[in-house]
């Protein structure tokens, strides 16, 4: 059983890092279910919000947070937006930090509108690291909160689905919802400040060299109806096509995208759904219901690849044009 220390001050700091912009609705609830996680031995825990761009009340509750919490958390304010373009400051934070004799080995990132499931969380994170010190980066499973409670509708039933059939398929990826990696590693990533799936970026980059962990549970919230949920499939695949868009610009200069040649193994490869039969394991799953509801989901996968096809097509024509206020 893990020893947990909560009081005992470390110069081992182990930061929870939330990039947020405009997200009043949740923040308040994500900083303090991160405050009460159990902490592993030898560290200490800060969570930093990287408020990007905010015209709403975040910056004030994470203020009111931060006064609540002295030195558990902090909040750093920026007026551009952009979540790489937080990841940058954050880094710089951190350098900040690590300046003022504070060791940084690892920095946990997570979604403002998620929460970790129970509060072993960072001790797995830890863990996992440290069973294997080569390992660079550590993915959480990212569970549906529609496995919490009692919804019925059809979106519902589609993110049950789905998320059996992402079991199934075994995929190891990097979820930007939540994961960990280690500081000198992301250090290494260099994100372009561009709006774009920086956690394909990061799986691209360490390609062989992390690892999905299903025990390290989040929740995340589901859209609550099909337009909400088509909206965000949308966005998913706009920024999915941009960072497709960067890394065949950075094949075409040349540029290496993976930080190391070889792998630690196979199951530590960045396995992408297409080197996986999904048919076969779709006629595997039990239940006519979710496999059904896995047809409605590609329907609106659809659908929404349409819609993200005149969206870009409308920023390509203007390259100055922010794509993300054609999407809102």
């Amino acid at each position: 059983m893990a020893v947990i220390v909560r009081e005992k001050v470390s110069n081992r700091l182990l930061p929870i890092a939330i990039m947020a912009h405009n997200e009043e609705k949740v923040i308040h609830r994500a900083v303090q279910n991160a405050l009460s996680q159990n902490i592993p031995v030898g560290y200490s825990v800060k969570v930093i919000i990287v408020a990007n761009g905010c015209s709403d009340r975040t910056e004030e509750i994470v203020k009111g947070l931060e006064e609540q919490n002295p030195n558990k958390v902090a909040l750093v304010s920026m007026t551009e937006k952009g979540k790489t373009r937080a990841i940058h400051r954050a880094i710089a934070y951190f350098d900040e930090l690590s300046r003022k004799d504070l060791l940084i080995p690892y920095v946990i990132f997570l979604d403002a509108d998620c929460e970790f499931l129970d509060k072993e969380v960072l001790i797995n994170f830890i863990n996992r690291f440290e069973q294997n010190p080569r390992l660079c980066a550590v993915g959480a499973d990212c569970l549906p909160d529609v496995f919490l409670n009692s919804r019925q509708d059809i979106v519902a039933e589609i993110y049950r689905a789905t998320y059996s059939l992402a079991q199934s398929l075994k995929i190891n990826s990097i979820s930007g919802m939540c994961y960990g990696i280690r500081f000198d590693i992301l250090k290494m990533i260099n994100f372009p400040e561009l709006q774009f799936a920086e956690d394909m970026f990061v799986s691209a980059r360490l390609d062989g060299w992390f690892l999905k962990d299903r025990n390290i549970k989040i929740i995340f919230k589901t859209p609550s109806d099909l337009k909400d949920e088509t909206d965000r499939r949308t966005k998913h695949i706009i920024i999915t096509q941009l960072y497709h868009d960067y890394y065949s610009f950075l094949r075409k200069k040349g540029t290496n995208v993976k930080l190391f040649e070889k792998s630690l193994g196979d199951e530590f490869r960045w396995w992408g759904a297409s080197e996986n039969n999904i048919i076969i394991t779709w006629l595997r799953l039990k239940g006519i219901k979710t496999k059904f509801m896995i047809i409605v989901y590609v329907l609106v996968r659809f659908w929404a690849k349409i819609k993200a096809y005149f969206l870009l097509k409308k920023v390509r024509k203007n390259q100055g044009l922010d794509y993300w206020r054609v999407i809102r």
